[in-house]
């Protein structure tokens, strides 16, 4: 790995630290935003902008529940090797090739097929993302609920959901993930994006997660769970 930056999770929303102030990192941005300003992270240079489609940063900052200048989306990433270590506060640039799952991106965000009970699901890696979420409450029967739980997205602001601990197959591996049940509000936005579920940054925080953003292959590997 040739450079590396160091991240943290603030509300559930990966950040990191850059001398023009706190930037969220969100793999399940197309677009990175925020003012007209140009930002470097591992190398690459990125504009922000002010909006993408109705979305604007002045209403996503506003709803923000501690201070960031600015949205890192996978714009700035798209010719890139990343390695997500959450756990060690640690993204970094890989210089060699991965393998792993090679499931088509949306949009430029990262796709990965996992099992949840006897389905297969189709999920995007959502760092903007506090919890998971599983599209069809169907889905999460043979999990485990855990009652209602407050949860906060950059775009959806603060809302309650109905909670689910369910066992994810990634690849070889099995862990245990906590989702919550989409909401009224989030429905819409998975259904265009053509996903079952969303795997958001407490997935992430399990293990190392590598994306190839160029050709569009992610790798997970989980040493505790």
């Amino acid at each position: 790995m040739s450079q590396s930056i160091e991240v943290i999770v603030c509300d559930g929303i990966l950040c990191a630290d850059f001398n023009e102030g706190r930037l969220i990192i969100d793999t399940g941005s197309p677009v990175s935003l925020g003012p007209d300003i140009t930002v470097k992270i591992l190398g690459n240079a990125v504009q922000l902008v002010s909006s993408f489609g109705s979305y604007t940063w002045a209403s996503i900052q506003q709803a923000l529940t501690f201070e960031a200048i600015g949205l890192i989306g996978v714009d700035a990433f798209s010719d890139s090797i990343l390695g997500f270590d959450v756990g060690n506060k640690t993204l970094a640039k890989i210089d060699a090739e991965i393998t792993g799952n090679d499931e088509a991106f949306v949009m430029g965000s990262p796709v990965i097929e996992c099992q949840v009970g006897e389905e297969k699901l189709k999920c995007l890696l959502d760092t903007g993302a506090g919890l998971s979420y599983l599209r069809d409450a169907q889905v999460a029967l043979s999990g485990q609920s855990l009652g209602m739980r407050r949860d906060f997205h950059p775009i959806l602001g603060q809302f309650d959901v109905e909670t689910v601990a369910c066992s994810v197959i990634a690849g070889q591996h099995l862990i245990t993930e906590v989702f919550g049940i989409a909401t009224e509000s989030l429905m819409p936005l998975m259904e265009s994006a053509q996903i079952d579920g969303i795997l958001g940054t407490s997935f992430f925080q399990k293990g190392v997660i590598e994306i190839d953003f160029s050709n569009e292959v992610v790798g997970a590997t989980f040493d505790k769970f």
